[in-house]
């Protein structure tokens, strides 16, 4: 029957990996093994990462109540870790990527993978202390302020995002431009990635240019100044804080509030 078939496909699958379980743990110990340091320092960093952008997501939610001492303590400790990963790694490939330079040599996959892992990483924590500053900056500010800082945060998220999309090209084009494989398959690969690479990127820049507009004075994410037409329109009553318009905003869903009022709510 073929509920019997199905018992008998169930054993083999299971008979098979149990063969095969123990050979793949032994080639994982042993790759782990050959690649224990940067095995461990990309735990450690995959680990701060996740703590510092937790630490960061909370002192961005309190707004005014932030504390200046921990937004200042974990900026320096930021700086002491990225600062602490690139001297280790001095002598290494880790920083010419960062400039949209290949490495001089043809790094081994597995190498190519950790430079893109670690730099990725550090400018990500680069850009949290980043952050941190304009956290500092803006502790105490409301309305106006407390929506320009919001775009500048934009912006700084944007930026990150294209130049973390940016930061592996140099090394998979040095990668991929191995002469071994022959002058016009290495051509061939590096063109695929390169045009690979370019219609991911296009996306990234469109929107890092869009929240830089979204700084004007005329330009919002979420709308723009309205006419003295369209406050007389809608009443020159603000519906937020019950009183008379103060800076309007036009929303693109054509309600019109203070400015203030806008970017607290």
């Amino acid at each position: 029957s073929s509920s019997s078939y199905q018992r008998y496909d169930i054993q083999q699958v299971a008979r098979w990996v149990e063969q095969i379980l123990p050979f793949t743990l032994l080639l994982l110990v042993v790759f782990i093994r050959q690649h224990l340091q940067g095995f461990f320092v990309t735990i450690w960093i995959a680990a701060v990462m996740f703590k510092s952008n937790d630490i960061l997501r909370k002192q961005t939610a309190l707004k005014g109540e932030r504390k200046m001492l921990i937004l200042v303590g974990i900026t320096i400790l930021f700086v002491v870790h990225v600062s602490g990963v690139y001297w280790c790694y001095k002598n290494g490939d880790l920083i010419r990527p960062l400039v949209m330079l290949p490495p001089k040599e043809i790094p081994p996959f597995w190498h190519a993978i950790f430079v893109i892992l670690v730099n990725d990483t550090m400018v990500r924590q680069t850009a949290m202390i980043v952050k941190c500053i304009l956290l500092m900056y803006y502790r105490n500010t409301k309305g106006r302020s407390y929506r320009r800082q919001g775009q500048m945060l934009t912006l700084v998220e944007y930026f990150l995002l294209l130049y973390r999309a940016l930061l592996p090209a140099p090394v998979w084009y040095r990668f991929f431009l191995n002469k071994e494989y022959g002058s016009l398959f290495s051509s061939l690969t590096t063109g695929l990635y390169l045009t690979f690479k370019l219609t991911s990127v296009v996306e990234k820049i469109q929107s890092f240019f869009t929240s830089l507009r979204a700084l004007s004075h005329k330009d919002f994410h979420y709308g723009s100044y309205a006419t003295s037409e369209q406050v007389a329109a809608a009443g020159d009553m603000c519906a937020i804080c019950q009183e008379k318009m103060h800076v309007p905003i036009l929303l693109r869903c054509k309600h019109v509030f203070c400015e203030d009022c806008v970017s607290e709510w």
